[in-house]
């Protein structure tokens, strides 16, 4: 009987951290069949000579919630490898919702992700209310990539409380009606449960973001309901936040790891330039929780945080209160205000350095990323400082050459976090540290953290020699498959599910960030393609070849909980 698939040649690394070694990897029926010297016909085979064959990798953390519904290949993701994402991460996403609260749960995810509510409106059904039923819809939509998804807490509280959600705590009765819900997720699919409790953000409509008003109680009332099941991750973004964690929540976060037995995942983690030895100190906390008997690891981003954006289309200055009341005004009010000097005087002041403002006031890691006219086209990849006359400051530069271009000019915040590499490099070593935090599927034309797999595998693992190879693909494999309790992905191994990367370990990066509009309705976002990345299989079919997809759509829901014949969860 011929295999599905033969891969030949290939140097294995299988993803456990053992050596790599020559083999070839069988594939039949959606799973790993073989690994070994392998003869025989097959219906498709791969020569991987010179060639790293591994298991496919997860990423972490994604918003792909609403992105699936339009892109079921979960581009650019899967491009770079990624065979399994995990959504519903920061509390928010697009079910469980009521069709009354459709429009809301619609608004926050806009709001907070910034997501073109046009997009959302275009591009989203809508046709479910329970998050099982949001499941089943994107199966029946076909999916290319392995979808492992989180129940978010701000619509499961809206879809118990209604307008309560954003206004009060929840009663016991609420508590526990939201408790049901969660309960029959995690038996319709869910792979665990999310919450932000970061302070200081503003949600839909200028109300509060509905997690936020959580108590203790109901957090950890939510959380036990994955220690009844005993399975699912937990998944927070802890107070403060922005890579920070305040005392009372460590001591909250080993609790809620010990009580339930589930491991907790926060982030994101990244280094601070107010900050600059923070990161230091969230390793010693981790290290206390193990001593402990906690289980919790930090999202670790382990590429510079840049964020792009055009002052005609962006939520980045959300917290500069004249930039924000500015950049909502239409298009020539906007224009007039922007080259009117009392106001610039109040939106260079807003620019100046400050602790803890996102994104990060240094003005001088301001860059032109792209411009619209030809005369202008030197100016590309330069500081504004390093453009500004004598005297000038830099948010007149930016503002002058914007208002030339109509507002269309793309500029960059270079290294807004994570801009010291040597501080990112000893962050990422740590067992702690699961890399990931691409949030894509988010902020679509402003941010594109999805070659994150390809920086760990070429620039810190290949160029900068922070851990080896096989450890780097350990990271992206195993290590999350284990702490999602996906027991049946993350390893190369006979048996396995046959979620497959080949790759060129001397080639592997990411190439330029671009903008393409095909988002639904023909609005722009950022993609970015990869390099080295020969074949990405999923479920033991080939989706892409040399980055070309194949056609195939083999994707699956993985959740914690098997669903039995009988309807019967029980743990994986």
């Amino acid at each position: 009987m011929p295999h599905d698939l033969l891969i030949k040649n290939g140097t294995v690394i299988d993803g456990s951290g053992a050596p790599a070694f020559r083999a070839d990897v069988a594939v039949r029926a959606g799973k790993v069949a073989a690994v070994g010297r392998i003869g025989g016909a097959a219906d498709e085979t791969i020569d991987a000579e010179g060639l790293v064959v591994s298991p496919g990798f997860i990423d972490m953390h994604t918003h792909y919630d609403a992105q699936l519904c339009w892109d079921p290949l979960a581009t650019s993701s899967s491009w770079h490898g990624v065979t399994t994402v995990v959504t519903g991460n920061c509390g928010y996403g697009i079910a469980p919702t009521t069709e009354s609260g459709r429009a809301y749960t619609a608004a926050l995810m806009a709001h907070v992700e910034g997501i073109s509510l046009d997009v959302l409106n275009a591009g989203v059904d809508w046709d479910w209310e329970t998050f099982g039923d949001f499941l089943r819809r994107l199966e029946r939509n076909r999916l290319g990539v392995n979808v492992a998804a989180q129940v978010p807490h701000s619509p499961l509280r809206y879809y118990v409380m209604g307008e309560a959600a954003y206004e009060r705590e929840s009663t016991p009765e609420e508590l526990e009606r939201m408790k049901g819900e969660l309960r029959r997720a995690m038996a319709e699919g869910a792979i665990g449960f999310s919450t932000l409790q970061a302070e200081g953000r503003i949600g839909a409509w200028g109300k509060p973001i509905p997690s936020e008003l959580a108590t203790f109680e109901e957090l950890h009332g939510l959380a036990s309901v994955l220690g009844e099941v005993n399975a699912g991750v937990i998944n927070i973004s802890p107070r403060p936040g922005t890579s920070t964690i305040s005392p009372e929540y460590r001591e909250f976060l080993i609790a809620w790891s010990r009580d339930t037995g589930r491991p907790v995942v926060w982030g994101q983690f990244m280094h601070r330039w107010d900050q600059p030895d923070m990161w230091r100190e969230l390793l010693g906390f981790m290290d206390d929780a193990k001593a402990r008997g906690a289980s919790i690891y930090a999202l670790a981003k382990c590429q510079s945080l840049d964020l792009e954006f055009t002052l005609q289309r962006t939520d980045l200055f959300a917290t500069y209160p004249t930039w924000r009341d500015v950049l909502a005004k239409p298009g020539q009010e906007r224009k007039r205000l922007l080259a009117d000097p009392g106001v610039r005087a109040k939106l260079r002041s807003e620019l100046e350095p400050q602790p803890g403002a996102l994104p990060a006031r240094r003005p001088e890691s301001l860059e032109v990323r792209r411009t619209v006219l030809a005369k202008n086209k030197a100016l590309e990849g330069r500081r504004l400082v390093d453009l500004a006359e004598s005297g000038q400051h830099v948010v007149d530069v930016l503002l002058d050459l914007a208002l030339e271009e109509d507002l269309e000019t793309r500029f960059v915040f270079t290294g807004v976090m994570n801009g010291d590499p040597d501080a990112v490099g000893q962050m990422i070593q740590s067992e702690h540290c699961l890399p990931g935090s691409s949030d894509a599927g988010a902020h679509l034309d402003m941010d594109c953290g999805v070659d994150y797999t390809s920086l760990l595998l070429g620039h810190w693992v290949r160029d900068k020699h922070v851990m080896g190879l096989e450890e780097g693909v350990r990271r992206l494999t195993s290590m999350p498959a284990s702490v999602l309790g996906l027991t049946d992905r993350g390893l190369l191994k006979e048996g396995m599910a046959a979620d497959i990367v080949v790759f060129n370990r001397e080639t592997i990066s990411a190439l330029p960030r671009e903008i393409v509009n095909d988002l639904p309705g023909g609005a722009p976002r950022i993609v970015q393609r990869a390099v080295g990345v020969a074949a990405v299989i999923v479920n033991g079919q080939t989706v892409f070849r040399d980055g070309v997809h194949s056609g195939a759509m083999p994707g699956a829901i993985l959740g914690a909980v098997k669903r039995g014949a009988a309807g019967t969860p029980s743990a994986r």
